[in-house]
C-alpha cells in the first residue's frame, strides 16, 4: 500500500477507535555501498529500510508499537499493541504528543540529482580514484580501503494534534585508505569527502590527500615524552568532540552522568569557544526543520564565548527541568526509543589560519589523529589516554613524524585551555565539524 494512504489509514482507524493523543512515526532509508580492490568491483550493496512506530497515551501512560508491514489487515494490531503497552508501563515520567502551532524552516536536503548518477559513474570515480593513489609515488603500496557510499532518508510525523510533517535527505560520500612503505617504514592514511552534489567530488583530489598524508608520516622519530603545547587538527578535534557531545544531553545530565550538571551560565571554556548545534546549516549532514517529536529545530549555542548556555532537550526532559524543549529529540529508526542528540554540532571557526596557528605555536606538536576514543576516553570524567598520531613542529614548521605517540589530558580541561582557533572548520563522517586549535599543556608519551 502506498505510505501516504496507510498513513491515513492509521489515523482514521486511530480516530474510530476514540483515540484522542497519538502519533505515527514513519521512516525509510535507503544506503547504497560500492568498493573496489585492484581494478575491480569488490563489494556492491544496496539496502532498504522502513517501518513505522505508533505512540499513544491512554490514563498518562505512552504505549509505543511498530510494524514493517504496510498491509491493511497490520493496522488494529499495532494500535492494539501500543494501547497494552500504555496500560502495563511502569515508567511514571511525564510524555506529551507535541502539537503547537508552529512555523517550520524550509531545509533543502534533497538533491534529486543524485539519484540520477549511475552506478556506473560511481565504479569508474573508484576506480581513478584507486589508480590516482597507486601511481602517484613509488612508495605506495596497497590501496586497501576505496568505497563510495551514497544514502537517501525521509521522514514522516502526522498525530492527533495536527502535525503532519514531512522530510527527505540524501547524499554521497567517498573514502579512501592507502599504505606506502620506504624501507622498514610503513605507514597508513585514508581522506574522505561527503557531498550533496556529486560534481563536487574529485578523486584525483581524493587520492592525493590520503597519499599525501600517508608519505608525511614515513620515518618518523620518538619524541620525549613531557607537558607539550599542541594544534590538533580539525579532522581530530571533531571527532574528540563527537566522542563527548553525551554531556550536552539533558537526559545525561538529569541522570547525573554529565560533568555539566548544575552549571549552566558558568565559564566552562576558554573565552573563545562558542560551540553550536545547528540543524538549519546549508549542506549539513544532520539538518533537519523538526526533530522525532515534530518540534521544530532551532539553531544554539551549547557554549558561548565560554559560558554554557544550555542543554539539549526532548519534550521529556525539558518537562522535569522546567524548561522548553531544544527540539533535539531522536530515534534511532522507527523502533527506537525517543532520546537526545544534536544535528550539526561544531566548535565555531576563529580568525587564524593553519599557517598563523603553526606560527604562534613556534614548537610543539600537530596531533593529526587519535585512536580508541570508545576505549581510552572516559565520556562522564572527560579523562583521556589516547593512542595518537602527530608531528614535531619547530621554529613554527611541520618537521618530523612522530613514532607511537600517546597523548593524555582530560577534555574539560582542554576546552579551558584553547588559546587559538583556526578558519579550517571541517565537518566528519558523522556530522561534528571543528576548526583547528591551538591548545596549552597536553601530555605527549613516547
Amino acid at each position: 500500500m502506498n505510505i501516504k494512504l496507510f498513513i491515513d489509514k492509521i489515523f482514521e482507524t486511530a480516530k474510530n477507535m476514540q483515540l484522542n493523543d497519538f502519533e505515527i512515526y514513519f521512516t525509510s532509508s535507503e544506503n547504497e555501498t560500492i568498493k573496489v580492490f585492484k581494478g575491480e568491483i569488490d563489494t556492491y550493496s544496496n539496502s532498504q529500510n522502513m517501518g513505522i512506530s505508533f505512540r499513544v497515551k491512554v490514563n498518562e501512560r505512552m504505549g509505543y508499537s511498530y510494524t514493517e508491514s504496510l498491509e491493511e489487515k497490520d493496522i488494529i494490531p499495532l494500535i492494539d499493541r501500543a494501547i497494552s503497552n500504555a496500560k502495563v508501563i511502569e515508567n511514571t515520567d511525564v510524555i506529551e504528543i507535541y502539537g503547537e502551532k508552529n512555523i517550520y524552516k524550509k531545509i533543502d536536503s534533497f538533491n534529486p540529482n543524485l539519484k540520477n548518477i549511475s552506478v556506473e559513474e560511481k565504479i569508474n570515480f573508484l576506480l581513478e580514484a584507486e589508480k590516482t593513489a597507486l601511481n602517484l609515488d613509488s612508495r605506495v603500496k596497497n590501496v586497501n580501503y576505496c568505497m563510495l557510499g551514497s544514502g537517501y532518508s525521509e521522514n514522516i510525523i502526522k498525530n492527533s494534534k495536527g502535525l503532519d510533517l514531512f522530510h527527505n535527505a540524501n547524499s554521497i560520500y567517498a573514502y579512501i585508505a592507502v599504505v606506502v612503505q620506504d624501507g622498514h617504514s610503513i605507514k597508513n592514511d585514508s581522506a574522505y569527502v561527503v557531498a550533496k552534489n556529486f560534481s563536487e567530488m574529485n578523486s584525483k583530489k581524493l587520492a592525493t590527500e590520503a597519499v599525501t598524508k600517508a608519505l608525511k608520516k614515513l620515518n618518523s622519530i620518538p619524541v620525549e615524552s613531557k607537558v607539550y603545547n599542541v594544534i590538533i587538527e580539525n579532522d581530530s578535534f571533531a571527532d574528540l568532540l563527537g566522542a563527548m557531545s553525551g554531556i550536552f544531553s539533558g537526559e545525561a545530565v538529569q541522570k547525573g552522568v554529565s560533568k555539566l550538571k548544575g552549571k549552566l551560565g558558568e565559564v566552562i571554556a576558554s573565552p573563545i569557544v562558542t560551540i553550536t548545534d545547528n540543524p538549519h546549516l546549508k549542506d549539513g549532514y544532520g539538518s533537519s526543520p523538526f526533530d522525532a517529536e515534530g518540534v521544530p529545530t532551532q539553531c544554539k549555542h551549547l557554549i558561548e564565548n565560554g559560558i554554557l548556555k544550555t542543554y539539549l532537550h526532548n519534550l521529556k526532559t525539558a518537562k522535569k527541568d522546567n524548561t522548553k524543549t531544544t527540539g533535539n529529540a531522536a530515534k534511532g529508526g522507527y523502533k527506537g526509543t525517543m532520546g537526545i542528540s544534536s544535528f550539526n554540532l561544531y566548535l565555531e571557526k576563529g580568525n587564524q589560519s593553519f599557517q598563523n596557528l603553526l606560527t604562534k605555536l613556534q614548537n610543539g606538536i600537530l596531533i593529526t589523529g587519535f585512536s580508541g576514543l570508545h576505549s581510552g576516553l572516559n565520556s562522564i570524567s572527560g579523562d583521556f589516554s589516547l593512542a595518537t598520531e602527530g608531528f614535531l613542529i619547530e621554529n613554527g614548521k611541520i618537521t618530523k613524524s612522530l613514532n607511537q605517540i600517546t597523548s593524555a589530558g582530560n577534555f574539560f580541561d582542554l576546552l579551558k585551555n584553547i588559546e587559538y582557533i583556526g578558519t579550517d572548520l571541517k565537518f566528519n563522517l558523522s556530522g561534528v565539524g571543528s576548526p583547528s586549535i591551538l591548545i596549552k599543556n597536553i601530555s605527549i608519551s613516547s
